[in-house]
């Protein structure tokens, strides 16, 4: 597996910025006679206190990838919660230049079939988020102790240096906002069609403190009749849950897809 560390410049940011891939290597790219063959894209979105080293440092999600010959984007997006901030950068329209920019200068696969977006807690706000607002890209989703189903308090969230203010502004009533994710849905639905949103696929620990709002969020879901897969099991908010719900999701991503072991590499045996 090839671990990359790309500082590029950004048109949307208007500076240079990092993001970082893991990108499996494959038999035919050492052989010069052929294309290479594209691959299935994972991206994967980081919380309100880590960055884009974050999963690549705190989970084995480098060997899990590399089992089922998967790329990882892993973005840089600060406190935005994945926002074209209020008062600050365009994060929303960066993670997206960062896709783009992957695919377009790595052997990444286009296709819908072969692109999800996972994320945790606040990257899990993130990935609930590029889901809903554009499904055309994405086939599955994966939300980890996800941020959701907050309410107006959360704009004064008490963390270093975050301001909820800065990201969705001077707000008292969320309905019909960002951070109101039921809206989020309900307008994904109606303007993309339920049939035509990924599959989806959250999970929260019962020790963690968001279990209350996820819990909630997940009877709407089944009361609006939106599909979707929900784990409900022991564990808190941290990355001994995330690395095993890591694994987890990217087994889900593959159920029923094929690897091209022959094609494969396998690195990490030793």
């Amino acid at each position: 597996m090839a671990l990359l560390d790309i500082n590029f410049h950004s048109m949307t940011l208007g500076k240079h910025h990092t993001f970082k891939v893991i990108l499996p290597e494959q038999q035919d790219m050492f052989q010069t006679d052929k294309p290479v063959k594209k691959l299935r894209t994972l991206l994967l979105l980081h919380g309100l206190s880590s960055d884009d080293s974050m999963f690549s440092r705190y989970t084995n999600v480098e060997m899990y990838a590399n089992t089922h010959n998967l790329a990882v984007v892993m973005p840089n997006a600060d406190h935005s919660f994945y926002q074209n901030m209020k008062y600050g950068h365009s994060y929303y329209d960066h993670v997206l230049e960062v896709w783009r920019y992957a695919h377009q200068v790595l052997p990444l696969s286009w296709e819908r079939e072969d692109n999800y977006v996972a994320g945790n807690s606040m990257g899990g706000f993130g990935a609930f988020h590029f889901a809903m607002n554009v499904p055309e890209l994405f086939e599955k989703a994966v939300m980890m102790s996800a941020a959701l189903d907050m309410d107006a308090s959360f704009i004064d969230y008490d963390w270093h240096d975050f301001d909820g203010r800065a990201v969705f502004g001077d707000i008292e009533d969320i309905s019909g906002t960002a951070m109101d994710t039921r809206h989020t849905v309900l307008q994904a639905a109606q303007t993309h069609g339920i049939e035509n949103l990924p599959e989806l696929y959250f999970m929260c620990g019962t020790e963690d403190e968001l279990i209350d709002r996820t819990d909630s969020f997940m009877k709407f879901l089944e009361d609006t009749h939106i599909p979707h897969k929900y784990d409900r099991e022991p564990g808190e908010h941290n990355w001994s849950y995330w690395d095993k719900g890591i694994r987890k999701a990217i087994d889900w991503i593959f159920e029923g897809k094929e690897v091209d072991k022959d094609n494969q590499i396998m690195n990490w045996v030793g």
